[in-house]
């Protein structure tokens, strides 16, 4: 009997901690930003416009409320052109870093929560602002070697 009861006060226990894990992360059926209160709305709404932006095409995005954090990662799908396309169009909101990194396979980065897409855009409150854009290079519809990427900075 007192089995039972531990069992069912465990059980018990979970339901409750489970889903305020689950709230700490959000599916975002559209791209959207969590962006901190102090951010220039000016800006993120620059930044917002690109990310919306009809002839790029969103798959799939996270935002996620860990401190101090607080990450948006937006999935994109499309070719070398339209990375060319977004990656010339975020360089133009002015006072926004444009970090490009890559990965052999960015469905592999995070499991079952996201999928690789071509690109992922990834926004962090420790960083304001820049936003960093990790090239799937995994992708088949991207050929890496045509990108046309500035040096890095020195």
């Amino acid at each position: 009997m007192k089995a039972l009861v531990r069992f069912a006060a465990a059980g018990f226990a979970l339901l409750i901690i489970v889903p305020s894990a689950f709230t700490l992360s959000q599916q975002l059926p559209s791209p959207e930003i969590f962006f901190s209160k102090t951010y220039p709305k000016e800006k993120s709404e620059r930044v917002l416009v690109v990310l919306r932006a009809p002839e790029f095409k969103y798959l799939t995005g996270l935002t996620s409320y860990w401190e101090p954090d607080y990450s948006t990662t937006l999935v994109y799908g499309g070719d070398t052109a339209a990375l060319q396309s977004f990656l010339a169009a975020l360089r133009k909101v002015e006072g926004l870093a444009v970090k490009v990194t890559s990965s052999r396979d960015l469905a592999k980065e995070t499991g079952s929560a996201l999928v690789g897409g071509s690109w992922w855009v990834i926004y962090r409150h420790t960083s304001s602002d820049a936003v960093e854009v990790r090239v799937n290079r995994a992708a088949k519809e991207l050929n890496v070697e045509k990108l046309d990427l500035p040096p890095p900075a020195k």
